[in-house]
C-alpha cells in the first residue's frame, strides 16, 4: 500500500523494527514464529478484510494489540473499532502522532489474567514469570513461547509430548518451521525457567520423539 513506506520510516525512527506485508497470508504464516508486538493494518489487509485478519492473528497471539488505519470519517472509525482494533490512525499518517500512538498502545496494561502452571506465574502485562520467589523478565517472543510450552508440558506431566504436537500447539502449524525449532526453544525455556530437579521439575528430551516433563519430589536426593 502507498502508506507503507512512510509508516516503515516512522516506526524505525521511533526505535522499533517493522516488517511490511503486501498480503495477509504471508503475515499469518510468519506470525507463529515471529510473534509481533503490534499489528498495524489498513481496512483491507491484502486479500482479506481487516476483521478476518485480526481474528486469525489473535488466535495465534492472544491479546495482540491492533491499530487500524482509516479515513477521518466517523463511520469508518466506528467500523474499525467494531472490527477489533484497539486504536485508529487516520490517513495520511502524520509525523509524531503515529509513533506516539504506537508507544501508547504498546504500554497499555493488558487485561489478560495471569496464567499459572505448576507454580510458575506468567504475567502477560509485564512479560515476566515468577517461580519459587525469583521473577524473570522475558522478551515478548520468549514469554509467548515459554507460556505455550509450559501450558502444554504442565498439562501433560509425566507423559511424553511429541514434537509434532508441540509444532501444532505452540507454533500453530506443522510445516514451514525449521526442524530444530522445538528443540532450540525447549532448551531456552528449560534454562530461563530453571526446570531442574532442585526446583521440582525435570524436562527431558526423548530422542526421535519429543519431550517429557516430570515432577521431582523435594526429598528425592537427585544429584547435579
Amino acid at each position: 500500500m502507498r502508506h507503507a513506506e512512510p509508516v516503515d520510516r516512522l516506526i524505525f525512527a521511533s526505535g522499533h523494527a517493522c516488517q511490511h506485508f503486501i498480503a495477509s497470508t504471508p503475515f499469518l504464516a510468519s506470525e507463529s514464529s515471529q510473534f509481533p508486538d503490534l499489528l498495524l493494518t489498513d481496512r483491507w489487509a491484502g486479500e482479506r478484510p481487516a476483521e478476518d485478519v485480526i481474528a486469525r492473528a489473535r488466535s495465534i497471539v492472544p491479546g495482540l494489540p491492533v491499530m487500524l488505519m482509516t479515513s477521518s470519517r466517523e463511520s469508518e472509525i466506528v467500523a474499525a473499532l467494531h472490527a477489533g482494533a484497539d486504536d485508529c490512525l487516520t490517513k495520511p499518517v502524520r509525523g509524531p502522532e503515529m509513533p506516539a500512538r504506537v508507544h501508547a498502545l504498546l504500554r497499555r496494561p493488558s487485561n489478560r489474567r495471569c496464567d499459572v502452571f505448576g507454580g510458575y506465574v506468567f504475567d502477560a502485562a509485564n512479560f515476566t514469570v515468577t517461580f519459587h520467589g525469583p521473577t524473570v523478565a522475558l522478551t515478548p517472543k520468549e514469554f509467548r513461547v515459554a507460556r505455550g510450552y509450559c501450558s502444554l508440558l504442565f498439562n501433560n506431566v509425566s507423559r511424553p509430548v511429541s514434537r509434532a504436537h508441540i509444532l501444532e500447539t505452540v507454533w500453530a502449524r506443522r510445516r514451514d518451521v525449521r526442524s530444530r525449532t522445538p528443540d532450540t526453544h525447549a532448551s531456552r525455556v528449560r534454562t530461563k525457567l530453571q526446570l531442574r530437579p532442585e526446583h521440582g521439575y525435570c524436562l527431558t528430551p526423548l530422542y526421535g520423539y519429543g519431550y517429557q516433563l516430570d515432577a521431582v519430589p523435594p526429598d528425592s536426593g537427585t544429584g547435579a
